[in-house]
């Protein structure tokens, strides 16, 4: 089952397709974006602690409370979803807030959990990912904190290089042939497929 999981920041332009034929889920706040955005989440799962009450009223049977202080309204949300047997979670509004807490939603990466914004689609490599797109597309690779990995397809290729996290890796392009492969042969390593050129000379 597809779920679609939103947080409390700037939902995508797109957030009405990706809503379609999905469990959707507001994180706390997540689900007063949601209502703004004209789409009526399925569940609001958190401490309520950013749910205004006019939301709270309208939501009432949709809230679900989860007051663990040691996990964030998105990991619970993104647990509960999986508990009603969702098995492939795509989170929106996670990104533009607190930087810690959008590096710290960047960890249900590697259990699965694909991010989506109006720029990025991020995932982890678990082993090796292909993925197709029009010659040039910005593609970047953050190593978390170390990975070895290898690229073909695209404009720089490796070869089982070790990366660290940082600034090497960050920006490279799809080739001429529009389809790219990434291998991670050790260590923990984020994809970041950009919808967008930004071509080096």
């Amino acid at each position: 089952m597809k779920a679609l999981v939103a947080g409390d920041r700037q939902l995508p332009a797109d957030i009405a397709e990706l809503a379609r034929d999905a469990l959707v889920v507001g994180a706390d706040g997540g689900g007063e974006r949601l209502l703004a955005a004209g789409i009526q989440p399925d569940a609001i799962v958190g401490d309520m602690d950013s749910l205004s009450a006019t939301a709270r009223t309208q939501l009432a049977d949709q809230l679900v409370r989860d007051d663990d202080p040691g996990r964030s309204d998105l990991e619970k949300a993104v647990a509960w979803a999986r508990a009603q047997g969702a098995d492939a979670i795509t989170v929106v509004g996670w990104s533009g807030g607190r930087l810690d807490h959008t590096l710290a939603a960047l960890a249900l990466a590697f259990e699965g959990v694909v991010f989506h914004d109006d720029r990025f689609r991020v995932s982890a490599i678990a082993g090796g990912a292909e993925f197709a797109a029009e010659p040039g597309t910005l593609f970047s690779l953050m190593a978390l904190p170390e990975a070895v990995v290898s690229v073909g397809g695209a404009r720089w290729n490796l070869e089982q290089e070790p990366l660290a996290m940082g600034a090497r890796g960050m920006h490279n392009e799809v080739a001429a042939g529009g389809h790219v492969r990434v291998e991670c042969h050790s260590g923990k390593l984020l994809l970041f497929e950009g919808n967008f050129q930004a071509l080096h000379d």
